[in-house]
């Protein structure tokens, strides 16, 4: 998925609830850290920000990409995700888990829902321009 977006000319901000280390030793491990910039952890969040950590650490990732909210999209496999790209006011991209049933994941007029990991880079094209941000989910 990220040399998907690489090659079709998307950027890739890695945000996440855990430590920004762990992120990056992760990528650096897999040699993917060069697929993704900024790396946004839980260590960064604002202490005195009144908004939901999560997304204030999306519009930290939109604002340090250069982007609209708008023009971007957050890939989640929880629900919780899904509600938290909407409120950022993202485009969501849930992924059907064990955990995450698809009816579960398309909670959002703002979303798209795929069944699993290797469709992904399908599921990027598919959200659609800022134009039509809140058009009904597609399901992939």
């Amino acid at each position: 998925m990220l040399r998907a977006c690489q090659a079709s000319g998307r950027r890739v901000a890695m945000v996440g609830d855990t430590c920004q280390a762990a992120m990056e030793t992760y990528l650096d491990a897999h040699g993917l850290r060069h697929l993704a910039e900024p790396v946004i952890g839980r260590g960064q969040r604002w202490p005195s920000s009144k908004e939901p950590a999560g997304v204030a650490l999306i519009r930290q990732a939109v604002k340090t990409l250069g982007a609209k909210p708008s023009d971007c999209a957050l890939v989640s496999l929880s629900p919780r995700g899904m509600f938290t790209a909407e409120d950022a006011g993202t485009w969501a991209i849930g992924v059907v888990s064990k955990h995450a049933k698809r009816k579960h994941l398309a909670v959002t007029g703002s979303s798209v829902v795929i069944s699993s990991l290797p469709q992904l880079a399908g599921a990027l094209t598919a959200v659609p321009p800022a134009e039509t941000f809140g058009a009904p989910p597609k399901q992939l």
